[in-house]
């Protein structure tokens, strides 16, 4: 997808990957950042860079080609559902060095693009490690913190969006951190695309998602949904919950329907 399709879009918020083609090592420009955050009609919209916190894709560019047959010992094993990604020790620091603490880190490509914030991916990536490793919750909020920290310290207004990992938001150290949060797939999709979740599955994750937006979080969600009939119907769901509904494909390589 060419970037002048995105920002040719309604959308409100767009979130992107640094990284537009990782052979080339073509990445975002701060001109191209300026262009996305416009939207037609001359508002301005919320651009965040995507950022995974709890696991490696080992074909990406971040990733040295050395690693990518002899991997580190804190590297886990391979995650089923996406083929080339893997489970990471994320307390280690040398991860934590790729991620956000080295000058050449992610974050630090993220910010010098410039960039409104961040899109925070597995966070929720403590429930890999739990039998290991018993403060793998504290882990994960530790990581979060000390990234925040080096982000404001740059930017004071940067976003920190996380998504799932709903049982952090019982924790008031994480929620003072964080300025929204995602919800994928809270009504459907967990059985398959299009189907409808068993309703303990979101009433559980109700119970954490309300509280933290009795606490003053913003809360988003997203469904990945082809079918209108079933957006519309999600999209007053959602909507009568006071969430913020998306709906995209899974690959999110392309526009949303209602975009198209």
């Amino acid at each position: 997808m060419k970037l002048s399709e995105i920002s040719a879009s309604n959308l409100d918020l767009i979130i992107i990957d640094a990284s537009l083609d990782d052979g080339r090592r073509r990445f975002v420009t701060p001109d191209e950042r300026r262009l996305l955050q416009r939207k037609p009609n001359g508002q301005r919209r919320i651009v965040l860079g995507y950022l995974c916190v709890g696991e490696a894709d080992v074909k990406r560019w971040y990733w040295p080609p050395q690693w990518r047959e002899q991997v580190p010992d804190w590297v886990g094993p391979e995650n089923p559902k996406w083929p080339g990604s893997r489970y990471v020790r994320y307390w280690d620091d040398r991860w934590q060095s790729m991620v956000f603490r080295a000058p050449d880190s992610i974050l630090d490509r993220i910010l010098d693009i410039g960039f409104d914030g961040v899109l925070i991916d597995r966070a929720d990536a403590y429930l890999d490690w739990e039998k290991e490793r018993p403060t793998a919750q504290q882990d994960m909020i530790d990581l979060i913190a000390e990234l925040a920290a080096k982000a404001r310290g740059r930017d004071p207004g940067f976003i920190l969006l996380p998504q799932n990992a709903e049982l952090l938001l019982t924790r008031q150290r994480y929620l003072d951190l964080i300025d929204a949060h995602n919800k994928e797939s809270l009504l459907t999709g967990l059985k398959g695309e299009g189907i409808e979740n068993d309703r303990r599955d979101v009433v559980w994750s109700l119970g954490y998602l309300r509280k933290a937006q009795a606490a003053g979080i913003k809360m988003l969600a997203t469904e990945y949904l082809a079918d209108m009939e079933a957006i519309a119907s999600a999209r007053k769901h959602l909507t009568s919950l006071g969430f913020l509904p998306f709906f995209g494909h899974r690959q999110l390589d392309r526009l949303p329907l209602e975009e198209c």
